[in-house]
């Protein structure tokens, strides 16, 4: 029995020689969109209600990264029956930053209600 291996951008085998045997395409693009969405949010601190969206856009990808990852594990799932999968820990670093997000957007919302009030006593 060889091993899959699942990385962002294929499923490769580690049988007698290591070949991507599936590319994964719409993961990668889910992480690095979601990544690249939450580093522009950092940088609109000024404009508080689209940092909301953006960061909210950004918290919709990491979520649509699970059903995207079971649906190739699904489709594999008979492909490559022969081979053992082997999960690890790091499928769970979207839901940390599902839960960071969201408490960035609590935070920027408690921030943008700070300020109008501000401008309500002026």
């Amino acid at each position: 029995y060889g091993e899959l291996d699942f990385f962002t951008y294929g499923i490769s085998t580690s049988a007698e020689e290591c070949t991507l045997a599936i590319t994964t395409y719409p993961i990668a693009v889910t992480v690095i969109a979601s990544t690249i969405l939450a580093l522009i949010a950092i940088f609109m601190y000024t404009k508080r209600m689209k940092q909301v969206k953006v960061v909210s856009i950004s918290i919709f990808l990491d979520i649509m990264f699970y059903p995207i990852f079971a649906a190739y594990m699904w489709y594999t799932k008979d492909l490559f029956s022969e081979f053992n999968y082997s999960l690890s820990v790091s499928l769970l670093i979207p839901v940390a930053s599902i839960i960071l997000k969201f408490l960035a957007v609590k935070a920027i919302k408690a921030d943008e209600k700070l300020v109008r009030s501000a401008d309500r006593i002026r």
